[in-house]
Formats: C-alpha cells, sequence, structure tokens
C-alpha cells in the first residue's frame, strides 16, 4: 500500500473509531520497562548501547475486511544520547509474530507522517482504555516468555 493511501485510511480508522464504531485489539511486547540487565547491549561508535525494542499489533474489522497492522520501534540509549527506527509491516491476520526476521516480507514504506498517525491512533486507543470502552482491548506479552 502505497503512504499516501495508508494514511487516508489511517485517518478514516481513527475517525471512525472516535465513533466508537470500530473494535480494536492491541498485543505488545515491549522490554522498556525490563531491567537493565537483561537488555541488550551493542556496541557502535566505540560506545556502548543499549536496546529497546516495542513490538504493537493493531487489528480491526475495517470496511468489512480484517485489518493488522505491527509496528516496530528499535530505540538505542547511551549517554543521554537516544537513536530511535521504526518499521511497520502489514502481514496477513495468521501472522502475528513479534520477530522483524518472520515480520519482514510484510514491510510497508513508511514515513514520519505514517508513524505519527499511528502514534495519534495508538494514543486514542490508550485514552479510549483508560475510560473503560469496550471497543479497545489491550494485551501485553512478556518478551522473554
Amino acid at each position: 500500500m502505497k503512504p499516501a493511501a495508508l494514511a487516508s485510511m489511517l485517518d478514516d480508522m481513527i475517525r471512525e473509531t472516535k465513533k466508537g464504531h470500530l473494535n480494536w485489539l492491541l498485543e505488545m511486547q515491549s522490554t522498556d520497562e525490563l531491567d537493565a540487565s537483561v537488555k541488550q547491549i551493542i556496541q557502535e561508535d566505540g560506545k556502548d548501547w543499549t536496546v529497546d525494542e516495542c513490538f504493537v499489533s493493531f487489528s480491526c474489522r475495517f470496511r468489512g475486511k480484517d485489518q493488522l497492522f505491527i509496528t516496530y520501534e528499535h530505540i538505542k540509549q547511551c549517554n543521554g544520547q537516544m537513536r530511535s527506527e521504526n518499521l511497520l509491516f502489514m502481514p496477513p491476520m495468521d501472522v502475528r509474530f513479534f520477530d522483524v526476521g518472520i515480520l519482514s516480507p510484510y514491510i510497508v514504506d513508511g514515513n514520519a507522517v505514517i508513524f505519527d498517525k499511528f502514534h495519534q491512533l495508538w494514543e486514542l486507543l490508550m485514552q479510549l482504555r483508560k475510560s473503560g470502552d469496550p471497543h479497545v482491548s489491550l494485551k501485553i506479552f512478556d518478551p522473554y516468555e
């Protein structure tokens, strides 16, 4: 899917979500809250960088079709510096793995606009979930289980 078409689709999904017309299942796996002693360390530019990874799966039925998006953020931190890379995947509904290698055939050309729209969608869904909206379900998975 081209970025412009995806951006338009996400705008429509956000509007439909605000109206209460979409049911979302979010699944998340993140190393963010783990103790630093168990996080991956990589060396780049002569420095040790602590790595965090976060996968979020967004799925719903939209315009009569099941939709699945998986976002991935790879965050490196060292001495107050942070570097982040984002990827977006649109796999078939039965490919719900939080593994970049498995998801790589389904990568989508994302840009800053697309990732901003996913961030807007995430914030909206978290706000709705916090308010007890029954249209949003969240499952959190331990990255080491």
